[in-house]
C-alpha cells in the first residue's frame, strides 16, 4: 500500500502523463504566485494580512517539501537536489522572520530553481520549447534578475545606513545596477574594503551574465544532441555528424522527449 501511493506521488511530480501535467501546473501556478509574493514583499509588510500569506505559504512549502521526500523514497535523494536545500532556507525564514527577516531575500532563489527544473519546461507549452534556445536564453535573463535581487537584498542586509542614501531595498538595488552596468553615477558608493571588493564583484559579474545573454540572444539555432564519444551536445541543424569527433548523430533530444511525452499522454 505505501509503495503503490509512493509510486502515485512520484508519478504526479515527475511523469508526462496528462494528469501529471496537470498537477505539475497547478504547482508551477502556485510557485509563480509565491514569488511574486515574495518580490512584492519588500513593500507590502507592513499590510495586516501579511503574515496570515506569509504562514499559509509555509504551510504549503512543508507540504510539498514532505511529499517530494515521500516521493523519492530516501533522504540521501531528497538532500542530493539544490532544489530541496533552496525550499528548506526559504522555510526557515518563513517560520523565523524575525531572526532571518533581514535574509528573507533569499527566497527570489526559488525562482532560479523553477525556471531550471523539469517541471517548468514540461508544462509551458506542453515542452514546446524544452532543450530548444528559448529554454537557454530564458534561463540566463532569471539568472541574472535573481542575482541582481539577490545582490540587492545583500546589499540591504549588510551595507544599510553605510551610505546617507542608501537606505531602503530600492536604494540597494539602484546600487547594484549601476555596479553591474558598470556605470557608476557615484551618488551612492561604500567607501569600507568590504564594500569596494563587493563592487569589484558586481561589475565582473555583471559583464559576465549580460555577456553570457548576449551570446545566446544572438547565436545560430543549435539542435541538442549529445555524442556518446565525446560529450559535446550543441550542433548544427543540418549536421549529422559530430564537429568536434565525427561521429554520426542520433535523433535530438527534444524529438525524443516530445516522443515520449505524447505516447505517455496517449496513454494516460
Amino acid at each position: 500500500m505505501r509503495s503503490r501511493l509512493r509510486s502515485r506521488v512520484r508519478a504526479l511530480y515527475f511523469g508526462h502523463t496528462q494528469r501529471a501535467l496537470r498537477f505539475q501546473g497547478v504547482l508551477l501556478a502556485l510557485d509563480l504566485l509565491i514569488i511574486g509574493f515574495f518580490i512584492g514583499s519588500q513593500f507590502i509588510a507592513a499590510q495586516p494580512w501579511f503574515w496570515l500569506v506569509d504562514a499559509a505559504i509555509a504551510i504549503f512549502l512543508a507540504i510539498d517539501l514532505f511529499a517530494r521526500l515521500f516521493a523519492f523514497g530516501t533522504l540521501k535523494r531528497w538532500l542530493k537536489y539544490p532544489t530541496t536545500w533552496i525550499d528548506l532556507v526559504v522555510l526557515a525564514t518563513l517560520l523565523f522572520p524575525t531572526v532571518l527577516y533581514n535574509w528573507g531575500f533569499l527566497r527570489i532563489a526559488r525562482l532560479w530553481t523553477i525556471v531550471h527544473s523539469e517541471r517548468f519546461w514540461n508544462v509551458l507549452a506542453r515542452g514546446r520549447f524544452d532543450e530548444t534556445r528559448v529554454e537557454d536564453l530564458t534561463k540566463a535573463i532569471v539568472t541574472l534578475f535573481v542575482f541582481i535581487f539577490m545582490a540587492a537584498g545583500f546589499t540591504q542586509a549588510v551595507f544599510l545606513g553605510q551610505h546617507p542614501k542608501l537606505n531602503n531595498f530600492v536604494d540597494a538595488m539602484y546600487f547594484v545596477v549601476t555596479s553591474l552596468t558598470t556605470t557608476g553615477y557615484g551618488d551612492i558608493t561604500i567607501d569600507t574594503a568590504a564594500g569596494r571588493f563587493f563592487s569589484v564583484v558586481l561589475m565582473i559579474t555583471g559583464i559576465s551574465l549580460f555577456f553570457s545573454i548576449a551570446q545566446k540572444a544572438f547565436a545560430s539555432s543549435h539542435k541538442i544532441i549529445p555524442c556518446h564519444t565525446c560529450g559535446l551536445d550543441r550542433h548544427d541543424q543540418d549536421a549529422k555528424f559530430c564537429k568536434a569527433c565525427g561521429e554520426k548523430l542520433g535523433a535530438p533530444l527534444r524529438r525524443r522527449a516530445l516522443a515520449v511525452r505524447r505516447r505517455d499522454l496517449e496513454g494516460g
